[in-house]
């Protein structure tokens, strides 16, 4: 029996003594055969330094006045007008002929229009020959004519014009002989003071 435990005790201290090395928690071994290639070593960037703040020196630029522009009038042209010679006339409807036509053009009937001889009327009418075109805007529509036939007529009576040894009615003129879609007329000749005169210019014309 003695012998058995000496023997046990022999081979068991063999053992330990061929068995490899253990490592335990508190002990520690060089490690070998690593590289460091390939690894790269991250290095923070340093912050940007601020850019200089360069002085500037001053300019003296020259002081402008701001000059506001005139105020401009704009004419409105009437919404009932005829544009003849150069000028832009407003027309009033009148029942009679015998309106004194004022600053103004007075329209008789459908086609009949008279004016003084004067700058603010139909002053220039004189100056309107055949084959010359002239607008007449009236009721919200405007209209285009040209002038086919001029006539001077002398003012034989209130109702009554003559031309060529010929009496007319009035009435037969201001409806446009029966062939004409618009007639314009102011006085001419010898002023009589009134507003009257010898003669009457008269313009005939139809649409284009």
């Amino acid at each position: 029996m003695g012998k058995r435990l000496f023997l046990f005790i022999i081979c068991s201290l063999l053992g330990l003594m061929n068995a490899p090395e253990i490592l335990t928690a508190s002990e520690s071994a060089p490690v070998t055969g690593l590289s460091n290639a390939g690894v790269v070593e991250t290095i923070p960037l340093p912050e940007p330094e601020p850019e200089p703040v360069i002085a500037t020196a001053a300019v003296n630029r020259p002081q402008v006045a701001y000059t506001a522009p005139a105020a401009q009038s704009v004419e409105v042209a009437p919404a009932n007008a005829i544009s003849v010679a150069g000028r832009t006339i407003p027309i009033v409807d009148v029942a009679d002929t015998a309106v004194d036509a004022g600053n103004h053009v007075n329209k008789y009937g459908a086609k009949f229009l008279y004016g003084h001889n004067t700058g603010a009327v139909f002053g220039n009418l004189t100056s309107v020959g055949v084959g010359n075109v002239f607008t007449i805007a009236y009721n919200g529509t405007s209209r285009n004519y040209q002038v086919k036939e001029v006539i001077i007529f002398e003012k034989t009576s209130p109702t009554q014009l003559s031309a060529n040894g010929r009496d007319y009615r009035m009435s037969y003129i201001a409806n446009g002989m029966g062939r004409y879609d618009i007639v314009l007329m102011t006085c001419y000749g010898t002023m009589l003071g009134g507003g009257d005169a010898t003669h009457r210019y008269v313009v005939f014309a139809n649409g284009i």
